[in-house]
């Protein structure tokens, strides 16, 4: 018998739940903040942060720094948790059932979430939120586009990986892969901060969402 909360989920996606959100975050914040070796001046991360700020470089070409070779580490981990997750999705684990994550795909899972967007919709716009309960499908939609938009971020930066040139112009494919990256990561970065705002107003609603998802509650 899987070890089991109250509230349905398993202690194995509870950790793998808390282990993603602290290597994405701190991953998202890598990312802003390095440079990217193999490109010029105009590539530093923030635009106002000069190149040497995390190189030590004076100009000219960006060198391959510690942040970036933390970048590319923690990439590597989160890809591996992400697809713990996927194929934790595929067990009979409590709280595991993929199409939980998927509810658009099927009729019935449409029908319920068209349902609870209607009767929510006031509510989200006075910033209450229902109880956990009553918004399932809502907040289950959210999770798998959050997995679905760092899958392919994560399956572009395997792509970067191995195939982006630290110490010259890089192929047009690799351009292409890496705008592609950049923009889901703003996506993954817009449904982080939905998701973040939405357990901040359960919490303070007395919902306490917390428990039900982090490890040993």
């Amino acid at each position: 018998m899987p070890e089991e909360d109250v509230m349905g989920y398993a202690a194995a996606i509870r950790w793998n739940h808390s282990l993603l959100a602290l290597c994405m975050v701190v991953q998202l914040l890598v990312g802003e903040l390095m440079d990217v070796p193999g490109a010029g001046e105009e590539a530093s991360a923030l635009g106002w942060l000069g190149v040497a700020w995390a190189h030590g470089a004076e100009g000219g070409m960006v060198k391959e720094s510690w942040m970036f070779e933390l970048h590319e580490a923690l990439g590597l981990v989160v890809v591996a948790l992400l697809l713990i997750r996927v194929l934790l999705a595929m067990t009979d684990l409590p709280g595991a059932n993929w199409r939980h994550l998927v509810p658009w795909v099927f009729a019935a899972g449409r029908a319920q979430l068209a349902r609870e967007i209607g009767s929510q919709m006031e509510g989200w716009k006075q910033g209450r939120l229902a109880p956990p309960e009553e918004g399932e499908s809502v907040a289950r939609s959210v999770h798998g586009l959050m997995l679905l938009s760092a899958l392919l971020v994560g399956a572009a930066g395997v792509l970067l990986f191995f195939g982006w040139n630290e110490h010259g112009r890089q192929s047009e494919w690799i351009e292409m892969v890496g705008e592609f990256h950049e923009a889901m990561v703003g996506v993954l970065e817009f449904l982080l901060a939905l998701h973040v705002l939405a357990v901040i107003l359960h919490q303070r609603q007395g919902h306490d969402i917390v428990s039900r998802i982090k490890p040993g509650g």
